[in-house]
């Protein structure tokens, strides 16, 4: 109960605008519970981050002459001028079916706050992430608005005078990352999920499109699978 009462009930609200009764318990399953002194999130036996980071493994997954990259380019205005076989969308599923008039479902999103800290040859926090469940410090009595603080200086054994840290906060509107588990929502996503199903010649795919939360790996997962259900009956070329 003391845990629930300083770590995930106020997390929780400053995440999701909503207290933990109101959401479904997939919210709480998320966070691990361990009696050891494991300090990392997840228990996989083998995690990494790529050796480039995610942006080199997409600008070489795309560098091919057969793909076409178009960028700030709104998809629904242009659709109707694709020729293609098949389309892997990984928009919001009610952007899509917006014609229908049924009501949206709801996301939140995050805003960055952007902090370099220059002759800091160091740390400014103890590890990569540090979540911020608190509603006010303890030490000063401010408030605290912002859920958590990521250096990346940690990531890749990186070495530098200075470090970068961004400082995240929680809220409505703005672009959609995180789908809101609960039974609302839930109900309304089934009602999409039946439409997707009868949209011939396109595969829904990714976090925002299944109304779902993937973690990367998750992620890559799910577009794979989807992939090879695809194109299982496709002559390779």
């Amino acid at each position: 109960q003391r845990l629930y009462d300083l770590i995930f009930k106020p997390y929780t609200f400053k995440q999701w605008a909503k207290y933990p009764a109101e959401l479904g318990p997939e919210v709480l399953s998320r966070i691990p519970v361990r009696n050891d002194r494991d300090g990392r999130y997840f228990s996989d036996p083998h995690q990494a981050l790529p050796k480039g980071g995610y942006t080199s493994i997409f600008e070489r997954m795309l560098d091919d002459p057969k793909i076409t990259v178009v960028t700030n380019t709104d998809y629904f205005e242009v659709k109707d001028r694709l020729k293609c076989d098949r389309v892997y969308y990984t928009g919001p599923i009610d952007s899509y079916f917006a014609d229908l008039g049924w009501p949206k479902l709801e996301y939140r999103s995050l805003s960055f706050e952007r902090v370099v800290v220059e002759d800091t040859p160091g740390y400014f926090q103890q590890a990569a992430v540090v979540n911020h469940p608190q509603h006010v410090d303890a030490e000063n009595g401010k408030e605290v608005d912002y859920t958590r603080i990521v250096e990346y200086k940690h990531m890749l054994n990186q070495t530098s005078d200075s470090t970068i840290y961004f400082i995240e906060r929680s809220k409505d509107g703005g672009e959609p990352y995180y789908p809101v588990p609960n039974k609302e929502n839930k109900d309304l996503y089934k009602r999409y999920q039946e439409m997707a199903e009868k949209e011939e010649g396109v595969m829904f795919v990714g976090r925002l499109a299944n109304y779902k939360y993937f973690n990367m790996d998750d992620a890559i997962l799910n577009a794979l699978e989807l992939f090879d259900e695809g194109t299982k009956n496709v002559a390779k070329r």
